[in-house]
């Protein structure tokens, strides 16, 4: 093989003055050595990477391990030649985009007419001249670049019009007929480019909209306006929704076409019409929810609003069916419910059926003149309490209902619904299977109750009607209960238990929640003891009211709890609200580490919904960061919720404290949580708030599964 002339002194100087082709890789082939050695240095001195091999079998193996963006291949080699390399290169790859230079003789025309056959892009001859060897490399990478450009390019246009479901069509005016582009053929079942007469492809069209796309097509051929039409079309016993965009050309064979854009939207329809579908609708029994079911009785109102009544019912102890059968049962329950109710508005009974929230159900009924609403309420319940057969059981439930009437209780449909519930809520109370609404307002009622809750709250403490309930904490990376939160329960004799949204804000009102939050956590403190002792090493944590944490014998109590129960102080934890501590800053923060000396650790609640500056925090001492369970919530479907959630992580990592995510009530969120870096989970999912005995089974059977 004829050696390549030297590369004279201007090469370097040339080089330095070449565009930079960073990271580029070369494969540069040729049996002779000195060649491969000098074509190599020329390209390594321009920052481009070298491969080399001797011969066009070598070439293949590099080729399939190095993926070079460009080869320089001599065609003359033992062997497996050039000319063989580059067609199996061709072949292999179906890379059109990388680029291949042969190096021939200059006077060989025949090889370098069959190097272009075999699939070359260009050639160099040989003695090598340096500064257009360099020139044209860099050019063909260049030019490989460019082709790889294009190309994906092109399968991203593609990749989007086949997603989006676009497409293109035109209209010859001269021989009314129209053409599509090949993704019409999944849609209309017309082949790409065949051209089918206009009135043939409007003969395919919904008749409710073939008129308005002919006029449109007519518009557009006298360059009226714009086609924008969308319509329905029949394909293979199926209907399919397309929008088109059109208009006619202007100038030269464009003068007598229309043409334009396609898109199938046929499952973007069918999506908005489920999301319409099930933004009014409850997803368990399909009845209507309770914005659907007040537009409705609005309708019946603007129709005739004589003698309508509206009534909502719910079921009596539903917690302890659903505890007891569980949670497909009890949707199951639900769903045969609807059924009923359902069946009760298609044969008249009732006008119609909702349910409204939980396990309450509602429908509204039109009284007949004369006639009382005792016989037609009835025999509704009636035909509900019937025997159901749920989970291979016989159940029999039994309703609390309510009812009220226009206009006495109420002239809109927002008002009798209220009313409704009120009473539903009077009869549950009562005892009795329903009751009617009364004239009085909600809002003296409810005054009048949380009278009630303050007077029976005096003197609760010594008469020991408070307890706590502790719900449960689960470790990812053990699988193990590590910890719970203590929850204050109240059990007034005579009025049932009371929800803790009830009268804790009157014990921070009435000062009592200094006295009962010291009981707490000498309360939390001797369990977590006990728990201690019998090998059960849980962290209890306990809420910090406002007033309880501005108290300064705090310090007191705590140490008082601690002494009493012999805890373990890191058994303890104190969570803290983010907005608790900004009243004063400074204070708060010596407060903390005062807390920390003593041993027991600090949770900082409902993180990322307070006013804190992230300064503040960072100046903290704390162990763990509670995260709201308002971005728990829609962390599976919320960009934004999962973002904060990801942040709060980094942040807790940063500082080198634990993350407890509040509020998991279903394992997709549980999944999500451990796979954004959470370590700890609390919610339904987990457990509910518990007694002691019940969380120490739980925490027990987790270290045995464990």
């Amino acid at each position: 093989m004829t050696p390549a002339s030297e590369p004279d002194e201007t090469v370097a100087a040339a080089a330095a003055r070449a565009e930079p082709a960073a990271a580029a890789r070369v494969l540069v082939v040729d049996d002779d050595r000195t060649t491969r050695s000098m074509v190599a240095a020329v390209l390594r001195r321009d920052g481009l990477q070298v491969v080399e091999a001797p011969d066009g079998a070598q070439a293949l193996q590099e080729v399939r391990r190095e993926r070079p963006d460009l080869i320089l291949m001599d065609v003359l080699m033992p062997g497996m030649d050039g000319h063989t390399a580059c067609a199996r290169i061709r072949a292999e790859l179906a890379d059109e985009a990388l680029p291949i230079v042969m190096l021939t003789a200059v006077d060989d025309l025949e090889s370098i007419e069959t190097a272009f056959d075999a699939g070359a892009t260009d050639f160099i001859t040989k003695p090598i001249h340096w500064a257009l060897l360099r020139e044209r490399v860099r050019y063909a990478l260049r030019g490989g670049r460019l082709a790889r450009e294009l190309r994906r390019a092109r399968l991203r246009e593609l990749a989007v019009r086949r997603i989006a479901g676009l497409g293109y069509w035109e209209w010859r005016l001269d021989t009314d007929s129209l053409s599509w582009s090949e993704e019409f053929a999944a849609t209309g079942g017309i082949q790409a480019r065949h051209e089918v007469p206009r009135e043939a492809f409007l003969e395919r069209v919904h008749e409710e909209d073939r008129q308005r796309l002919r006029a449109g097509l007519e518009a557009a051929r006298e360059s009226a306006g714009r086609l924008d039409a969308e319509f329905r079309i029949r394909f293979n016993q199926t209907e399919r929704i397309l929008r088109v965009v059109g208009e006619r050309g202007r100038e030269g064979d464009d003068a007598a076409l229309v043409f334009g854009v396609f898109q199938d939207l046929t499952s973007q329809r069918r999506t908005e019409a489920l999301v319409d579908y099930l933004a009014l609708h409850d997803e368990i029994t399909d009845l209507p929810n309770r914005r659907l079911f007040l537009r409705h009785v609005a309708q019946a109102i603007e129709q005739d609003g004589e003698g309508i009544w509206v009534v909502t019912a719910d079921i009596q102890r539903f917690g302890r069916l659903n505890e007891t059968l569980g949670e497909r049962a009890a949707n199951q329950l639900l769903r045969l419910l609807g059924q009923r109710l359902r069946q009760m508005a298609e044969a008249g009974t009732i006008l119609q059926a909702a349910r409204i929230d939980g396990d309450t159900f509602a429908w509204a009924q039109r009284m007949p003149p004369g006639q009382g609403v005792q016989p037609a309420l009835e025999a509704v319940l009636h035909t509900l309490q019937q025997p159901l057969s749920v989970a291979g059981q016989t159940l029999r439930v039994v309703f609390s209902a309510g009812c009220a009437a226009r206009p006495v209780h109420g002239i809109d449909a927002e008002a009798l619904l209220q009313q409704a519930l009120q009473a539903q809520r009077r009869a549950r109370a009562l005892g009795l299977p329903w009751s009617v609404a009364e004239l009085e307002t909600a809002d003296v009622r409810e005054r009048q109750r949380q009278l009630q809750l303050e007077q029976a709250l005096h003197g609760a403490l010594e008469r020991g009607e408070f307890a706590l309930h502790y719900q449960p904490q689960l470790d990812f990376a053990s699988g193990r209960i590590v910890g719970c939160e203590a929850l204050l329960r109240w059990h007034p004799p005579g009025l049932g238990p009371v929800p803790p949204v009830q009268f804790i804000g009157l014990l921070e009102e009435s000062g009592q929640i200094v006295e009962v939050g010291a009981w707490a956590l000498r309360e939390a403190a001797r369990q977590a003891a006990a728990w201690e002792r019998a090998g059960l090493p849980l962290r209890v944590g306990i809420n910090l009211s406002p007033r309880q944490f501005l108290n300064p014998q705090l310090p007191r109590h705590i140490e008082q709890a601690l002494q009493a129960s012999g805890v373990t102080p890191a058994r303890l934890e104190l969570e803290i609200t983010e907005s608790l501590t900004m009243h004063d800053v400074e204070h708060a923060i010596a407060l903390l580490r005062r807390f920390r000396a003593l041993g027991v650790s600090v949770a900082l609640d409902d993180f990322g919904v307070g006013h804190s500056s992230l300064a503040y925090v960072l100046q903290f001492p704390i162990d763990a960061l509670k995260i709201d369970r308002a971005f728990v919530t829609h962390v599976t479907r919320g960009r934004t919720d999962r973002a904060i959630v990801r942040a709060i992580v980094a942040l807790a990592q940063a500082l080198g404290v634990e993350t407890i995510a509040e509020g998991v009530e279903n394992q997709r969120q549980c999944d999500f949580l451990e796979a954004l870096g959470v370590t700890q989970a609390q919610g339904y999912l987990i457990g509910r708030p518990m007694p002691a005995a019940a969380l120490q089974e739980l925490a027990t059977q987790y270290r045995r599964a464990g």
